[in-house]
């Protein structure tokens, strides 16, 4: 089935593997990985408005800085600060504290007014983060956001696609248990044919609980061990951070043992492709391939 075909699809929709066949039903989601789900869900949700009205934000209290600023006042922000959204909720912008600092910065109109449209902005994002879950959907442009946040840039229809592969009733957005299932179907997948690309930026993200767009061992082995237990945790724990050839973990970011998105998604794409080439499906078509180019 093609992407163009699914607006006027009126069939159940069935595109990735049996369960029966290439899932191990024995594993489940944890009640850690259940609760960051819901957060990375949350936060995927209406992303798009979210970080548009986060950034106006964060341009206002520049100008409000800019107006104010001070030889020893209203420094900026280290680099190193908590992510976009969390950081507008919990902080504010800078204000006049009385009528002698309104004089002398000789701006006190204008910041108040900067400031008015702060809480408005505040408010409509305050109202957006406070709806229920049921009311909740991801759009292809929230994850489209996301996935430039996170520094890999999809073109539209390879976004378009990602949801596809989610969205089981075809309504063009991702609701809960879409989300829950897409979840839920990849971690149990052991057939590398499972649509994955949607999962990757999820799983990322579940990782990446101080949400600063990297992921270290910490947070990675924090999450997998309660699934995966110590062996297969450290089996997982070295490709991601090591070398091709078993080397010690690259040290990538702010801190040692960090990867980014970029290294995380060429690891584990090509991890499902090496699961799909060892499945039985993998070694038959394997060996068709081979026999019509006349190799034994």
């Amino acid at each position: 089935m093609t992407l163009q075909e699914k607006p006027n699809s009126t069939f159940s929709k069935n595109v990735g593997p049996s369960k029966s066949s290439t899932s191990n039903s024995s594993i489940v989601i944890t009640p850690k990985e259940l609760k960051e789900l819901k957060r990375v869900y949350k936060k995927l949700c209406n992303n798009s408005e979210k970080t548009a009205l986060a950034e106006q934000i964060q341009k206002i209290r520049k100008e409000i800085t800019a107006l104010c600023e001070t030889e020893d006042e209203f420094t900026s922000e280290p680099k190193s600060s908590p992510s976009l959204n969390r950081r507008i909720l919990q902080s504010k912008a800078p204000t006049l504290n009385d009528a002698a600092s309104t004089n002398a910065c000789g701006k006190g109109e204008k910041v108040r007014e900067l400031e008015d449209k702060i809480m408005k902005l505040k408010k409509s994002l305050d109202q957006i983060e406070s709806r229920k879950m049921e009311k909740m959907y991801i759009r292809p442009q929230d994850a489209a956001t996301a996935l430039k946040r996170l520094g890999r840039k999809f073109n539209k229809r390879e976004v378009l696609d990602m949801i596809w592969e989610v969205d089981e009733n075809l309504d063009n957005v991702v609701d809960w248990d879409e989300f829950r299932l897409m979840f839920e179907r990849n971690i149990r997948d052991t057939s590398g044919l499972e649509p994955a690309t949607f999962y990757h930026m999820v799983q990322f993200m579940i990782y990446d609980k101080d949400d600063n767009g990297m992921v270290s061992i910490d947070e990675a082995m924090n999450m997998l061990y309660a699934r995966l237990g110590r062996e297969k945790m450290e089996s997982v724990i070295g490709k991601l951070f090591g070398g091709e050839d078993g080397a010690p973990v690259r040290e990538v970011g702010v801190q040692g043992g960090e990867i980014n998105f970029t290294r995380y998604y060429e690891v584990v794409t090509r991890e499902q492709d090496r699961t799909f080439n060892d499945s039985e499906m993998g070694r038959t078509l394997t060996e068709k391939k081979n026999h019509g180019r006349g190799i034994k």
